[in-house]
């Protein structure tokens, strides 16, 4: 499902839901967590919740060093299929550039709607730095002697 969609979803369900309490949205954000950092996706996962109702869980990840924000979008994706498993009802939507992973969920806890949303964002593992390149080494004194018309040493000058 694609951003928009998603959003005019969530939108519809909170008009018509209330948040479901602390304590589902703290189930649900370890059951998310423990699915991030044994996937080995990520080099990095950190996640917490907000009072925000687009963003009751929100999560912070850096991308392990084999994996593409896109991948991770996919792999997050199929986690979140297994976390969701037991809601009554959920919807999703990932979008992945080339610097970022975004996921945004929402599920219904019960038959009384109450929701729960969700926003995790991946950036990918940091680029190695080149190694240095070595700086030729100074010249000595005799090449520079030669360079400036100087005879080297031991060579005769004819008169």
């Amino acid at each position: 499902m694609d951003m928009t969609s998603f959003h005019k979803l969530r939108w519809a369900v909170q008009e018509n839901a209330h948040r479901a309490d602390p304590r589902h949205a703290a189930a649900l954000q370890a059951a998310l967590e423990r699915s991030l950092r044994a996937s080995r996706l990520f080099a990095e996962v950190e996640l917490g919740r907000t009072d925000d109702p687009d963003q009751m869980v929100i999560g912070v990840c850096r991308c392990a060093d084999d994996v593409a924000p896109w991948e991770a979008g996919v792999g997050v994706e199929r986690l979140w299929g297994v976390v969701a498993l037991e809601t009554k009802w959920e919807a999703h939507a990932v979008g992945c550039t080339d610097s970022l992973m975004e996921f945004e969920g929402a599920v219904t806890i019960d038959d009384s709607g109450h929701y729960i949303t969700v926003h995790l964002v991946a950036e990918p593992a940091p680029v190695a730095e080149p190694a240095p390149v070595a700086e030729p080494a100074p010249a000595t004194a005799v090449q520079d002697d030669q360079a400036a018309g100087s005879p080297a040493v031991g060579a005769t000058i004819d008169a």
